[in-house]
């Protein structure tokens, strides 16, 4: 039966000039999308010939020649029979040779075991459920190729290794210049709390991350701890700069681990509270001041545009205008280093951990319930941050960084 597979590759020979004639065809006349699929089914076929030719070849290897059986052979050939091998993710059938043994024990054959493994849709199915494709999804979407159970387990398999990959990155002989942190809501308590690091040429890193049911104290010292343990340390010449959220808990668990960094609280987060104090008649005039703080300029321009909007927001409220005099040197904290407004963008928020991951937040919409008892949490963590960061550039205006670090030299600085 053996034979088979040689007519089978004499069949899968006939179509090839008819295909190059009608792909020919299709390209002259603009039909793109024809052309397509007869590119990708040659393709396949070309892919198909070369898994029977790779296979005859294994079987000459294990039993000889066909029709010249070499008697030091210790296998012999069997026969053949339907089998299955995935060619352009998707699940094909192929007629397959068997050897035995010549005491009767089936041999397995290398090259088919190779291309009948899932493993080949592997990195496709892991891509897919990265981007929110559920384990229902991807088995219709490859066709049956992988089952919704195959599918869930690799995606397992490679989270775990993603994780495995964050958490023992060292972190010791980089030159940190700031910490960002700040706190994403998965669900109700359940928060995950995120750190990334700015280093002195602009370079941004995931750093870490926390999950805990909410931004508290311990959370957010248990991931500073762990930092410090991986070889995070700021420099002994100059001081930390960390922008953070409004939090309490992060600022006590900052001021523990770093008494002299500077704190910066993101303007961002303190501009949607205060927009939530006021009447909405005057929250588009709130807004134009948090935009001249955040443009500002060194410290005289910063304090004044505060001023500005703290006697904007006590004619308004004054409970409001109260916290906001009270969160004075958080909010002003980098404007007092008076280095260039460029710098404002990236150091006055913590907007570039939301804004890395936000297509991740979109990818686990799908997710109705997320099992704390296991570690499901810290998998889609580590390969959502892992995207994210595959994207970071250098920030904007890095050539300014050398004010920034100069500045962060000084013994004056008025810290938060």
């Amino acid at each position: 039966m053996v034979p088979r597979v040689s007519v089978g590759l004499r069949n899968q020979n006939q179509p090839t000039t008819v295909n190059h004639e009608r792909l020919k065809e299709a390209f002259l006349q603009g039909e793109e999308h024809e052309a397509a699929n007869l590119f990708r089914d040659m393709m396949k076929g070309a892919v198909r010939m070369g898994l029977l030719e790779a296979m005859r070849e294994e079987v000459d290897a294990l039993c000889g020649p066909r029709y010249r059986p070499d008697a030091e052979c210790p296998c012999r050939r069997a026969g053949s029979e339907r089998g299955s091998a995935f060619i352009d993710g998707e699940r094909e059938p192929v007629t397959r040779p068997r050897v035995r043994e010549k005491d009767g024990d089936e041999v397995r054959l290398a090259t088919y075991e190779a291309a009948s493994s899932s493993k080949n849709v592997f990195d496709q199915v892991v891509a897919a459920m990265g981007q929110g494709m559920s384990a229902r999804g991807c088995e219709k979407a490859f066709k049956g190729s992988v089952s919704k159970s195959e599918a869930s387990r690799m995606w397992i398999d490679k989270s775990r290794e993603q994780l495995a990959e964050f958490r023992s990155r060292s972190l010791v002989g980089h030159e940190w210049l700031a910490l960002l942190i700040d706190g994403v809501r998965l669900a109700d308590e359940l928060w995950v709390i995120v750190v990334v690091g700015i280093d002195t040429e602009g370079h941004k890193r995931v750093l870490d991350f926390e999950q805990g049911s909410s931004e508290n104290a311990t959370a957010v010292g248990d991931l500073i701890g762990r930092l410090r343990k991986r070889g995070f340390e700021g420099a002994k010449d100059r001081r930390l700069l960390v922008l953070r959220d409004g939090s309490a808990a992060i600022a006590k668990a900052v001021s523990e681990h770093w008494p002299d960094a500077v704190q910066q609280e993101c303007l961002v987060h303190a501009q949607r509270s205060f927009r939530d104090r006021v009447k909405r008649r005057d929250r588009a005039e709130l807004d134009g001041h948090f935009k001249v703080l955040r443009e500002a300029q060194g410290k005289s321009a910063g304090e004044e545009a505060f001023d500005d909007l703290l006697e904007f927001l006590s004619e308004r409220n004054a409970a409001a205008a109260l916290i906001l005099r009270d969160r004075r040197k958080a909010l002003l904290a980098f404007h007092q280093l008076d280095v260039a407004s460029t710098l404002n963008v990236t150091f006055l928020s913590t907007n570039l951990i939301e804004n890395a991951l936000r297509n991740w937040r979109a990818a686990t919409g799908n997710i109705k319930r997320w099992r704390e008892n296991e570690d499901m949490v810290s998998r889609w963590m580590a390969s959502g941050l892992l995207w994210a960061e595959a994207g970071f550039n250098r920030i904007r205006h890095a050539s300014d960084l050398p004010d920034l670090i100069a500045a962060l030299k000084q013994d004056d600085i008025t810290n938060s």
